[in-house]
């Protein structure tokens, strides 16, 4: 028997939970052919992986690189993923999707979408249509597997424009057209982002009515929910019913828990420094995990109660997204440059500004500045930090808060929130934090959701072309495995493994992947668990991470004992099965 690859004397996890075990594997025409001792079987490409981890390459379930992978460059920018072990990425979160640029108010949906991928998409778009978009990544070649959502967000724009209300009969059938040639072209499902402005300005009802699309057609419902905070229960309650209504799997994306009272919120704030402070320097254990614990326990009742649930999480103790939605959403109204236009008044930044600090969040957002989102107010002005700015005078900015550039520039820090937005034409992303960088107190608090057996890490990449990147887009699943099941031991290595390979197959429906079986695709990873490690962090992100030696994606080698092969380009556009 002659084959492409074998890798011998692996030792195997195959992604299921069950014990590791020492094997042979055949690879021939990009799927797994045998395993078990192959001794006299040859191959073009022999691996010795004796006392290495083998194990099905890792899926990253949430994902926004589907503004990075069409145009020639595209290996380049997903290079990060494929040094930390990834070999498929979901695309299309949050309500923003790439994949799907209908005629009609397509400069505006394109508009929407660089103020998070922090590049023109105006001459790299030539696509309308899913199809379209699919056939231009199997034309051009693709680093690795990208399987796609269609944008909530993205959809409702081309139906009505960025307007601050519920939809119309006729605007909702519009976009209920969209997403169903959407699903019909191989789209995995819908995914929102319902803190985000036009998302936020929808309800359940609309919701649900296009969760009996995803229905018909055998797909997922993914969200960014409306609340993180003080009403996360209803943001649960609002998502699992529409997985209630129509029968369908619900993913909740990139779950945490931001503290917050209502009225109190100093109080919170100070409570929350107070803590970090009793933790990292006194070294008092508190068990701030314990507060994600009775999220969760709403998370369970929903599953014993038939909604087929699950959710990610994001292995880092800042998140990140775009500096408009941190503002309040009739900000936005209208178009991008009219919001530019708007905060270069001074009447209207103290609109902003008063609303911001004395408008207080509520359940649903209907009007005004009650959105969800409103962190300046939950965390105060240190909470957030420039992440990525286009132009190059400004990159100065990036890892400061708004007070240090406003001192800088002898500005308040508003004013210089404000210009900041302007003088990048909105395109400028931030992280939020309610702590300091890297505070092991604010990932503490994530623990418990970790350890759940129906949670999956996720790096919720977005490769801009400039900037400071998040450490998780180079260590996302390295700091996963070596935290959770070498340092802390919490988990067994079977189960870090599962977590990242068959558990976001088996959500996300992918067949024959996630697994270390005959008949699979030969996606694969292997790592030194002796040496996986990462020494990346918020001050110094770009840091490949230790350990990974090889990673094969459809039987092709993409990384060969630790070197980056960016022209095989072997990934697969992954359709929704009929």
């Amino acid at each position: 028997m002659n084959c492409d690859i074998i890798i011998r004397n692996g030792t195997v996890i195959d992604g299921t939970g069950k014990k590791r075990f020492v094997t042979d594997i055949a690879i021939k025409d990009g799927k797994i052919i045998e395993t078990g001792n192959l001794e006299g079987v040859s191959a073009q490409n022999i691996i010795d992986a004796k006392n290495k981890i083998v194990c099905p390459g890792f899926i990253d379930i949430h994902s926004h690189v589907d503004f990075s992978v069409a145009g020639p460059n595209h290996a380049d920018k997903l290079k990060p993923l494929i040094m930390q072990g990834v070999t498929t990425v979901i695309g299309g979160n949050c309500g923003y999707s790439s994949c799907l640029i209908p005629e009609h108010n397509s400069n505006m949906t394109l508009t929407y979408l660089e103020n998070l991928s922090g590049e023109s998409l105006k001459k790299t778009v030539t696509w309308n249509t899913p199809a379209q978009f699919f056939n231009k990544l199997e034309d051009q070649g693709l680093l690795l597997n990208l399987g796609t959502l269609a944008g909530h967000g993205s959809l409702r724009i081309a139906a009505s424009g960025l307007v601050t209300r519920l939809l119309n009969p006729e605007e909702q059938k519009l976009m209920e057209g969209y997403l169903e040639k959407a699903m019909e072209m191989g789209c995995l499902g819908l995914s929102t982002g319902l803190q985000y402005f036009p998302g936020l300005q929808s309800d359940t009802a609309e919701l649900t009515k296009l969760g009996a699309i995803i229905k018909r057609y055998g797909g997922i419902f993914t969200s960014h929910m409306r609340s993180y905070s003080h009403t996360i229960d209803r943001s649960i309650d609002e998502v699992s019913e529409v997985g209630r209504r129509c029968g369908i799997p619900v993913q909740i994306s990139h779950l945490y828990w931001q503290p917050y009272s209502k009225g109190f919120g100093w109080i919170t704030r100070n409570a929350v420094k107070l803590g970090s402070y009793a933790y990292n320097k006194l070294k008092i254990p508190i068990p701030v995990e314990k507060g994600l614990e009775g999220i969760i326990a709403l998370i369970d009742k929903v599953s014993r109660n038939g909604v087929d649930i699950a959710f990610d999480l994001v292995p880092t103790s800042q998140g990140f997204t775009e500096l408009f939605a941190f503002l309040p959403p009739y900000v936005s109204e209208g178009s991008k440059a009219d919001a530019l236009t708007r905060l270069a008044y001074k009447d209207f930044r103290k609109r902003v500004l008063y609303d911001i600090f004395n408008v207080e969040p509520d359940w649903p957002h209907s009007s005004g500045a009650t959105w969800s989102f409103n962190y300046l107010k939950m965390t105060g002005w240190e909470g957030l930090r420039v992440m990525a700015v286009m132009n190059p005078d400004n990159t100065w900015m990036e890892g400061l808060t708004f007070v240090e550039i406003g001192k800088m520039l002898s500005k308040k820090p508003f004013d210089a929130l404000c210009d900041l937005l302007i003088e990048e034409k909105g395109q400028v992303m931030v992280f939020h934090t309610p702590l300091k960088p890297d505070d092991p107190f604010a990932f503490r608090s994530m623990w418990s959701g970790f350890m759940h057996p129906n949670s999956v890490p996720a790096t919720d990449t977005i490769l801009r072309p400039i900037g400071r990147p998040s450490h998780v887009f180079y260590d996302c699943f390295p700091r996963f495995i070596s935290f959770f099941a070498k340092e802390k031991k919490m988990m067994s290595l079977e189960e870090a493994v599962r977590k990242i390979t068959a558990l976001p197959a088996q959500i996300m429906r992918l067949k024959d992947r996630g697994m270390l079986k005959k008949g699979a695709y030969a996606d694969k990873t292997i790592f030194d668990f002796d040496r996986l490690g990462t020494k990346a962090d918020f001050y110094q992100p770009c840091v490949f991470p230790d350990g990974i030696e090889h990673v094969i994606i459809n039987g092709q080698s993409v990384l060969h004992s630790g070197e980056f092969k960016k022209d095989v380009l072997a990934g697969a556009v992954i359709r929704r099965s009929n």
